[in-house]
């Protein structure tokens, strides 16, 4: 048995026991009270105050940061330009934003389907000669329909994400959809896609593949019993209002799927209406915090988009929710969103705020 093996399967056998006795203690205590003194799962990195901590990625025995850049911090325009309206960031600036994530311990990068999303952190991780430091996590979005062309897809995508980047390997592939792409709510036939990521993984462009839909946790649990010992990770929504996740992650962790979480904001939700539009001092922090108090949280990958985000949102990972952060987190999750700005996330993942751990 190789060295990484036995490691793995000790971290796994040690995390499972934590989590038992976790349980037992929050069903005598509470469990916001024992979450508030948990430790790290076992296998992990504890953060210290100016770097983050690092989790093990489930069965991959990748040690990944418990937060990561999200692909949208290079697409979307939120960065002020002057004039009244807004930018992307730029590559100067992402150079700044990506080169202190790296000296806080963040070297996870997401990104989903827009050209930005790969070329910009490529670009920069070539200057910064960074690659081999780094895990790359591309995810091809919302494109499975469960049909023989998806083998065709999935090869062409990666091919051209990989010129993007400027490197011959993915360290994950991330392949997702909607409740949209096909008739059964987003749930589509893996076993092309899993045919094509055995076939990417012999030929070395990738290491490890999961998936990750904006469906119901109804299909997710589907997606599990036919085929979630076929892939290494899974990608679920989690944040302070949208909790269904905590009821799918104990079923994940059985599997040994790594556990990728995204939505820490709610696309932003959770952030509205508060002061200067940004949520008030801390308030992203403590959301990332929020994620990050769930043991079976590998990684949460969040958005950003200036010096000042990266240092606030990764510096959750050494940061304890306080009793006041609690409760404003607690009044921010039950504020409705705004009408259909949330509607798949609204529609099954509102869950229990008491579903984790189960007593």
């Amino acid at each position: 048995m190789s060295e990484q093996r036995r490691h793995s399967e000790r971290d796994a056998s040690t995390r499972r026991e934590f989590l038992h006795h976790l349980g037992q203690a929050a069903c005598a205590g509470g469990v916001a009270a024992v979450m508030e003194a948990a430790p790290h799962a076992a296998g992990a990195d504890p953060p210290a105050p100016g770097r983050v901590g690092y989790r093990i990625l489930g069965k991959t025995g990748l040690r990944v940061p418990e937060v990561g850049f999200g692909g949208h911090s290079w697409n979307y325009a939120h960065v002020p330009d002057g004039a009244g309206g807004l930018r992307r960031v730029n590559l100067d600036e992402a150079m700044r934003m990506i080169s202190l994530g790296l000296d806080l311990g963040v070297n996870f990068f997401d990104s989903c389907t827009p050209l930005e999303e790969h070329s910009v952190p490529g670009e920069v991780i070539k200057r910064l000669k960074k690659r081999d430091q780094i895990t790359v996590s591309a995810r091809l979005c919302h494109k499975m329909k469960g049909v023989p062309q998806d083998k065709e897809l999935i090869t062409r995508w990666v091919d051209e994400r990989l010129r993007l980047w400027q490197t011959d390997r993915f360290d994950i592939l991330m392949l997702t959809n909607t409740e949209d792409d096909t008739p059964q709510s987003g749930y589509w036939d893996m076993s092309y896609s899993l045919e094509t990521v055995a076939r990417l993984k012999k030929e070395g462009k990738i290491r490890f593949a999961g998936f990750g839909c904006h469906f119901t946790p109804q299909w997710f649990r589907e997606a599990f019993a036919k085929y979630g010992r076929d892939w290494d990770i899974v990608s679920v929504p989690y944040n302070a209002r949208h909790r269904g996740a905590e009821e799918l992650l104990g079923e994940a962790e059985k599997l040994g799927l790594g556990i990728i979480t995204i939505k820490a904001f709610a696309r932003g939700e959770l952030l509205q209406g508060s002061a200067s539009g940004g949520g008030g001092p801390g308030l992203a922090r403590d959301l990332v915090a929020f994620v990050l108090e769930n043991p079976l949280v590998d990684c949460c990958i969040v958005g950003v988009h200036s010096e000042t985000h990266v240092q606030e949102n990764f510096s959750a990972s050494w940061t304890k929710l306080t009793p006041a952060a609690r409760q404003r987190l607690e009044s921010l999750a039950a504020r409705a969103p705004r009408e259909g700005r949330l509607a798949w996330l609204e529609n099954g993942w509102l869950g229990s705020a008491q579903a984790w751990p189960r007593c």
